[in-house]
């Protein structure tokens, strides 16, 4: 089976005049049997071979899953070496943890004082730590 070029091309619209560019590409056939004035405005392109019809069977993989699956993983350095970073870190945790006791959000307020704890077991600070 032969493969079908398809051409992007553009037309002369019978009732206005004017020359459109099509939406779409079609094989010359198609375009000669259709319009009576018309050139071509590219190179062909071929388009992929089909898997031959519906398949109940077939697994489909999310964008998300499949950039999981092609991608590396990220490899995390911890960068809290550095001493003004450290502090930042700190001071945004202590912050944070304040900021969602007021606001009633305890769970977020748990979260951010396990992990100021566990990055910094002595002089967290706000949390007992």
């Amino acid at each position: 089976m032969a493969r079908e070029e398809l051409y992007p091309f553009r037309y002369k619209d019978p009732v206005t005049g004017k020359w459109v560019r099509a939406r779409y590409r079609a094989s010359l056939d198609n375009i000669a049997a259709r319009y009576a004035t018309w050139e071509l405005t590219g190179a062909p392109s071929v388009p992929a071979p089909t898997a031959g019809g519906y398949n109940p069977h077939r697994r489909v993989v999310s964008h998300r899953e499949l950039s999981r699956i092609s991608e590396p993983p990220l490899k995390l350095v911890s960068s809290l070496e550095d001493g003004v970073e450290r502090d930042l870190v700190r001071i945004f945790l202590r912050r944070y943890v304040t900021y969602c006791a007021r606001r009633g959000r305890f769970a977020q307020m748990n979260g951010a004082a396990q992990l100021l704890r566990r990055t910094f077991p002595t002089g967290g600070g706000a949390c007992g730590g």
